[in-house]
């Protein structure tokens, strides 16, 4: 039996937000996405009972087997790693060729917001495959068992500790999904912050930002060894603020700062001579006196950068 095109159709957006979950990255989810579908379409599939659950297979492996090859190049990555970013308005796939990769603005908020890709990163490979594949596209434990040749038990306890780990970082485990998954609180709160710093940006007065920020906030710098960045992750609120003002105050945020919509969530771009060279995204937390900032994340690599040229 001939693989038809709407297969691919179908299937597209699901095995690129699966790619792109476990990996933190639009290329390789690309890469791996187009290579799957080449190499299913050379096969018959009329031994296949469940097309879904297969393609998800073959890009689940796929992944754990890049994961594994790149580990020593995430190990020698110069200060913090980051997952790369992703506009909203380019999710038809330059690579790839038409179509979206969500298959609506729910799926992109939901389960493809930033924040939450970072969260997945904490994750070990195979932790995070079955959460992915349980929590976010709704497989069975037989599933998983059939797709990463693992027991049931096995998957139902890997998944049970990858939900605890989650819900150490954002909130009680059993939330069917985390806490920093954006809504429309969190995402009010992330306007405000994007209002409040392009308005200081033109003020060149940053304290008005004070009270959106946790005291515990953090603020991690990617630049990969290509960009200027913070080495280490910076934590609290008055070094963040240090941090953030030292920059200001070498003019970096006078021109050029624009507000973009990143990973379904609203965000800032810094643009210079046409060319992107910083992203800001953050995460919120919902706190008794409002919603407020737990981390920002400044993405500066120029190679996670490049759709936003």
């Amino acid at each position: 039996m001939v693989i038809q095109e709407s297969t691919y159709t179908a299937y597209r957006p699901m095995l690129f937000g699966l790619a792109y979950r476990m990996l933190g990255s639009a290329s390789d989810a690309e890469d791996i996405v187009q290579d799957v579908f080449a190499r299913y379409m050379q096969l018959d599939a009329t031994d296949i009972g469940n097309e879904k659950a297969y393609l998800a297979k073959m890009t689940t492996n796929r992944c754990l087997n890049l994961l594994q090859s790149s580990k020593r190049r995430r190990e020698t990555y110069v200060g913090p790693w980051l997952p790369e970013p992703l506009p909203d308005e380019a999710g038809d796939g330059s690579r790839s060729g038409g179509g979206s990769y969500w298959s609506d603005p729910a799926e992109r908020r939901e389960n493809i917001g930033y924040a939450y890709l970072v969260l997945l990163q904490k994750l070990s490979p195979l932790e995070r495959a079955i959460y992915v594949l349980k929590a976010t596209l709704g497989f069975e434990y037989a599933d998983l068992a059939d797709m990463l040749g693992k027991t049931e038990a096995s998957c139902r306890k890997t998944f049970s500790r990858a939900q605890a780990k989650i819900g150490s970082e954002t909130g009680p485990a059993s939330a069917p999904l985390p806490a920093v998954v954006l809504d429309g609180e969190r995402e009010a709160a992330c306007e405000r912050f994007v209002d409040a710093f392009l308005s200081a940006a033109d003020t060149g007065n940053f304290k008005p930002l004070l009270s959106l920020l946790l005291d515990e906030v953090t603020l991690v710098s990617d630049g990969g060894g290509k960009a200027r960045a913070a080495l280490n992750s910076i934590v609290g609120i008055e070094r963040v603020m240090a941090f953030i003002e030292g920059i200001a105050a070498k003019g970096v945020f006078e021109r050029g700062l624009r507000r973009v919509l990143v990973n379904g969530a609203p965000a800032l771009a810094q643009y210079q001579d046409g060319r992107i060279t910083k992203m800001i995204c953050v995460e919120i937390t919902k706190e008794p006196e409002g919603s407020r900032i737990n981390n920002i994340y400044m993405v500066m690599n120029p190679d996670k950068l490049t759709r936003f040229e």
